[in-house]
């Protein structure tokens, strides 16, 4: 016997699957149909009591159908059981029926008019013919629905508002904060922007909004003061305006470029050279910079699999780096501080390593997946390796 809870079950995971693509292409009638399996005349008789509570629960969510919605009744001639009114199957016409059965009307409401209203906005503009689409309308806002439908009512007026705005205003080259409407800045842009995005591209063709970003900023420490612009040592800068620096560097004699924001700052004095920090993979931004390509770069990363890409990708580029601290006699040094990588790191040893190199990529396979990350090998220990490795001329004072 299926009681109302198990319908109301059932037709809870049918609107969760379903309710995107009814709000977007309609629904065929009816979008439930479900038999309720009556007892039978031995299931009666045995348990007189629970059949009736079934038939009785049964009346009671009739009632609270809509008008899309029917409970179909059958009488039973039974020998020993007498004639018997049973429910045997729920029909629900609508989507709206099927929100109703479930106590969602409300969301229901919200996914259907708010698409509705959306994909009338957006199919207005339709995107350019050739335009490198990744959806269609139809199909970005079929993928978006719950989202969608989610939004509180003043949230959901903010997204149709910076849709309307921006597709009225192609590539305006402001920043977000810079849009003409109230409650929209960057940090609402960042919360929506998994909504907001893919909506404009399905009508305007355009994987970008156009709008600003902030420049990525870039982190050096001049470690000898000689070469330091107007005596500031320590500066971040977007890496464009870091070749300005050119004519400062006459007398470098090195680049150190760490993994490790706390390295960066705690390195010492060093005659001819400069340290920048490399934030992540931020390797294009390192190539930009024009003084860089005749510069001598040593690099020091973490001993593990991303420290390897990233000193590949470096070199891919800049390919006079070298590396420091990055092969298996530091690592067997410091087995005791290493610890397990990230069980999804890729084993593929990157193309752009030295022998050397890539036998410590190795070393780190050998035992079992492991990574040193670079904070934690003994200050005195690195800085020494470090001055090895630097270029002669270039030495702590």
């Amino acid at each position: 016997m299926v009681t109302p809870e198990d319908a109301a079950e059932r037709i809870g995971r049918l609107y969760e699957r379903k309710h995107p693509e009814w709000a977007v292409a309609g629904a065929a009638e009816p979008v439930v149909d479900i038999p309720l399996h009556p007892p039978t005349q031995e299931q009666v008789l045995a348990e007189t009591t629970s059949a009736a509570d079934w038939i009785a629960a049964w009346r009671r969510a009739e009632r609270g159908l809509g008008d899309g919605g029917r409970v179909i009744w059958e009488t039973r001639q039974w020998a020993s059981a007498g004639s018997q009114r049973m429910p045997v199957r729920l029909v629900l016409a609508e989507p709206y029926d099927a929100a109703g059965f479930i106590r969602r009307k409300g969301h229901w409401q919200a996914a259907e008019s708010r698409t509705a209203e959306l994909a009338g906005l957006l199919g207005v503009h339709g995107a350019a013919p050739g335009s490198a689409l990744v959806e269609t309308v139809q199909e970005a806002l079929r993928r978006r629905v719950k989202r969608i439908a989610d939004l509180d009512q003043a949230e959901y007026l903010r997204v149709r508002e910076a849709l309307v705005w921006l597709l009225q205003n192609p590539q305006p080259g402001i920043y977000p904060r810079q849009m003409p409407i109230r409650g929209v800045d960057s940090k609402w842009l960042e919360r929506h922007s998994a909504l907001v995005e893919p909506l404009y591209a399905s009508a305007s063709g355009r994987p970008s909004l156009g709008l600003l970003t902030p420049p990525g900023l870039m982190r050096l420490r001049f470690l000898d003061p000689a070469l330091a612009p107007g005596g500031i040592t320590d500066l971040s800068s977007p890496p464009q305006e870091l070749d300005r620096l050119a004519e400062q560097m006459w007398e470098l004699r090195a680049v150190l470029v760490v993994e490790n924001l706390q390295t960066l700052l705690a390195l010492p004095r060093w005659d001819g050279v400069v340290a920048i920090h490399n934030s992540g993979y931020a390797v294009k931004a390192l190539a930009s910079i024009d003084w860089l390509h005749q510069a001598q770069i040593l690099y020091w990363g973490d001993l593990d699999v991303d420290g390897f890409q990233m000193l590949s990708m470096i070199r891919q580029r800049l390919p006079q780096t070298t590396s420091a601290l990055m092969d298996r006699a530091t690592l067997k040094a410091h087995l005791d501080l290493a610890g397990p990588d990230r069980k999804d790191a890729p084993r593929a040893i990157p193309e752009h390593l030295t022998g050397a190199e890539r036998d410590g990529f190795a070393a780190l396979a050998d035992h079992g997946g492991i990574r040193l990350e670079q904070e934690r090998i003994p200050w005195e220990y690195a800085l020494e390796r470090l001055n090895q490795a630097l270029p002669g001329e270039a030495g702590l004072s």
